[in-house]
């Protein structure tokens, strides 16, 4: 089970905070950077897969997720030129009477996750933040200038995480006896418990 945030998700696999639900679980639609089996041997490693695993060695699987990372890898360096393309091919690219707002909530939500954990492992939480409000705060200005010839000179774009020193934070221990104590706890309380794999009962709350 999972827990809804604005798009993105926590779920059973610590690491992992997207939406894990498939919008097109076709695992035989043309290929996009997976080809049908890839899309299969994931979905087993979820427990969703038809036995693909059950057919492979463990040297067989280590090479298929070394293939599955390069394309990704590769992937994410194409976007680099399918930026090239012009703003109304990009804008339809899930059009409005094919795809609801639930939907491509969960695929935006994959998306962000997907890149900020390829980011994160290279840079620091405060470098991600200002290569995303450099991005933010370039589109206002383009979106001002071609809509309505005006120059909006750069406003406040900010990410900001108010959490407080780690020796300050309830243990995740004191957290769970407090939910087993028969006490309301918020939903973030469930998924660091979840993350932390001590989650008396995920499926009821997450």
């Amino acid at each position: 089970m999972y827990g809804w945030v604005h798009g993105v998700i926590v779920s059973g696999n610590a690491n992992r905070d997207s939406d894990t639900r498939i919008v097109d679980p076709d695992a035989d639609r043309d290929r996009g950077i997976l080809t049908p089996h890839d899309r299969s041997f994931l979905l087993a490693a979820e427990g969703e897969g038809e036995g693909v695993r059950d057919e492979m060695s463990d040297s067989a699987v280590r090479q298929k997720r070394h293939k599955i990372r390069n394309r990704f890898r590769n992937a994410l360096i194409d976007i680099q030129y399918l930026l090239l393309l012009e703003d109304g091919d990009l804008s339809r690219l899930f059009p409005a009477d094919e795809w609801d707002d639930y939907e491509l909530g969960i695929v935006h939500g994959a998306v962000l996750a997907a890149v900020y954990h390829m980011i994160r492992a290279e840079a620091d939480r405060e470098e991600i933040f200002n290569t995303l409000e450099a991005v933010v705060a370039n589109d206002v200005i383009r979106e001002y200038a071609e809509k309505h010839g005006v120059y909006a000179p750069e406003g406040e774009v900010g990410v900001e995480i108010g959490i407080p020193p780690v020796e300050e934070c309830p243990t995740l221990e004191e957290v769970r006896e407090v939910l087993e104590a028969g006490e309301e706890i918020p939903e973030s309380a469930h998924m660091a418990l979840d993350y932390g794999g001590i989650h008396p009962n995920p499926e009821e709350h997450l």
